[in-house]
């Protein structure tokens, strides 16, 4: 069986059998098979600390984010979208922020936030969904892996500790980021929904049954016993999570975005006592080709809000020194601005790190506007950089069992 056929029968599956709706029924062909009873409760984690991953999806125009103000190389390649040096809120003599980053600019002046500058990873790729794929499995742009670096985190390094809720991805379906053999991550866009229905007129039996049909080589019962696994992890996750929602509280006020009611939910899941290790949120619309302006700077605002919102909340809830949030994006933007006003494809850009932990203030390198490859940035941080430090200091995680090797440290914890 074609790795294509297993995805698209695993899809085909989960799409049909929704882990949604009003009413929790255990399907029978899960309750008659190995895989539902040797699903376990796992202990709980050792510590305490907990991520947060945002997605920033569409590639984030680093250059407008992060304003090298001083550099005139910025204004004369972007003439129509370059900020003006009045609106951008200086950080030093050399860096600023788009103006509507006010929030993200309190956290720093707080302490609470670190940003890294240039990353990216040798021989970009400017498709979305390659550089999404490198960016969530931590791999290079010449191999592919089907495994994702929480993933594999939670396979290499929480050895009966993992359990379905220990991954929770506020989303309509699991990222690859979470994809290993342990079982543990489950996604939903609201608590009180994530419980199983099956699809209209039988259809998640039918999916069932084609998969089942597969075969007997080794590649179909892997499919099999995929299928099976996630189910039962889904439908054992199910009470916990709606519990943990229902929670009663006073939160923070939060502003009315996606990113914000996401990253609310996660407060309140945080809030209610859920066992979950590594959170995960996204936003979208970052793949501003034309028009960029209001655009751009409607998305930053969103961003800087909602993550400010975020860490009050958390401080609210008593939590705020448990919290790490890390913030990426597939890749950055060309530095010239294209004739629609829009910048193209391009491939280094920020990524921020904040909570209560981290060395506030920039990291890394910025890279030069001028010493280019064929218009590009070139990358002075590798990404994995980032997630390795956030393994070893912050999950104390051998980084060489999820990332195959040591990063060096960008200092941000």
């Amino acid at each position: 069986m074609s790795d294509q056929k297993m995805l698209f029968t695993r899809r085909e599956f989960l799409r049909t059998s929704a882990i949604a709706g009003a009413c929790l029924t255990i399907p029978q062909f899960l309750t008659e098979s190995a895989a539902f009873s040797q699903v376990p409760g796992a202990a709980p984690f050792k510590d305490d600390r907990i991520l947060v991953v945002i997605q920033m999806g569409g590639g984030n125009d680093g250059c407008n984010t992060i304003i090298p103000h001083s550099n005139d190389d910025y204004f004369r390649a972007r003439p129509n979208l370059a900020v003006e040096k009045n609106d951008i809120i200086r950080v030093d003599d050399q860096l600023g922020l788009h103006q509507n980053l006010g929030g993200l600019m309190d956290l720093l002046q707080s302490g609470d936030a670190a940003i890294v500058n240039g990353v990216g990873y040798p021989n970009p790729n400017r498709s979305h969904f390659r550089s999404m794929e490198i960016m969530q499995t931590a791999s290079d742009s010449e191999r592919f892996e089907k495994h994702g670096w929480i993933g594999k985190y939670f396979d290499n390094c929480c050895s009966g500790t993992a359990e379905p809720v220990s991954g929770v991805s506020i989303t309509q379906e699991l990222p690859q980021a979470f994809a290993g053999n342990s079982g543990a991550g489950v996604s939903f866009l609201q608590p009180n929904q994530f419980r199983w229905i099956e699809g209209q007129g039988g259809d998640s039996l039918d999916a069932f049954g084609k998969v089942n049909k597969t075969g007997h080589d080794h590649h179909g019962e892997e499919t099999i016993d995929f299928l099976r696994h996630t189910t039962a992890n889904a439908v054992i996750a199910s009470d916990s999570v709606i519990r943990a929602g229902r929670t009663k509280r006073k939160s923070a006020k939060y502003p009315n975005s996606r990113l914000a009611n996401s990253l609310k939910t996660i407060a309140t899941l945080i809030a209610g006592g859920l066992p979950t290790r590594i959170f995960y949120a996204s936003m979208t619309g970052f793949d501003t080709h034309a028009n960029q302006v209001n655009q751009h700077a409607n998305l930053l605002r969103q961003f800087s809000d909602a993550v400010s919102a975020f860490q009050r909340d958390l401080d609210t809830i008593g939590v705020g020194d448990r919290v790490l949030t890390l913030a990426f994006s597939e890749f950055g933007r060309r530095v010239e601005e294209n004739a629609s006003r829009g910048t193209d494809h391009g491939t280094a850009g920020p990524m921020f790190v904040l909570g209560k932990k981290v060395n506030a203030g920039f990291h890394g390198k910025y890279p030069s506007l001028s010493d280019l490859n064929e218009g590009d940035l070139k990358h002075t941080t590798d990404f994995r950089s980032v997630y390795g430090e956030v393994l070893s200091d912050w999950f104390n995680a051998d980084q060489g069992k999820v990332l195959g090797k040591e990063y060096p440290k960008v200092g941000v914890l």
